[in-house]
C-alpha cells in the first residue's frame, strides 16, 4: 500500500490543483474584440491580410461583384483582384477593384517601404482595363503571374 506523509500528500495536491488550474486557463479561446463582413452581391474572396504600419489592416482577393453592398466599385471583368484597407477596428478606409477583361485571382498583398503594396496572383487577361500587357498565352486558355505594385 501506498503511505503518504502529510507534507508529500499536500504536495500531490497542490501539484494536481496547478494542472487542473493551467489547462483550465490556457485551454479557453480567445474572445472576439471585433468583426466586419466585407462584400458586395456576387462571389468576393479573401486570401490575404496583413497589418499595416499604421495599425490597421489590407485585405485583397478577388471579387466578380459590380457596385453593391460594400463594394464601390464595378467588375472590370470577371473575377479582378479586390484590396481594401481598414482601420485598426475594421473599419473600411478606401479599397480598389484591379483587373482586364477576363479573370484574376489576388493570392498575396504585401505593403512595402514606400507605404505602397505589392499584389501578386494571376491573370488572364490581355491589354484591358488595368492590364498592360497582353497574356503569354495567345489562346487565352492559361494563366500568368501578374504583379502589381501600389
Amino acid at each position: 500500500m501506498w503511505q503518504f506523509k502529510t507534507d508529500e500528500m499536500k504536495k500531490i495536491i497542490l501539484l494536481f490543483v496547478a494542472i487542473v488550474f493551467s489547462i483550465n486557463v490556457f485551454s479557453q479561446a480567445p474572445a472576439i474584440q471585433w468583426q466586419n463582413t466585407i462584400g458586395g452581391s456576387a462571389d468576393d474572396m479573401l486570401y490575404s491580410i496583413q497589418q499595416t504600419a499604421d495599425g490597421g489592416y489590407i485585405l485583397g482577393g478577388l471579387s466578380q461583384s459590380n457596385i453593391s453592398a460594400d463594394k464601390t466599385e464595378n467588375s472590370v471583368g470577371g473575377n479582378d483582384y479586390w484590396i481594401v484597407k481598414t482601420d485598426a477596428a475594421g473599419n473600411t478606409q478606401w479599397q480598389n477593384t484591379i483587373g482586364g477583361n477576363s479573370d484574376e485571382q489576388l493570392y498575396s498583398i504585401q505593403q512595402t517601404t514606400d507605404g505602397g503594396y505589392i499584389l501578386a496572383g494571376h491573370s488572364m487577361s490581355n491589354m484591358s482595363g488595368d492590364k498592360t500587357e497582353n497574356n503569354r498565352d495567345t489562346a487565352l486558355l492559361t494563366y500568368d503571374y501578374w504583379i502589381v505594385k501600389t
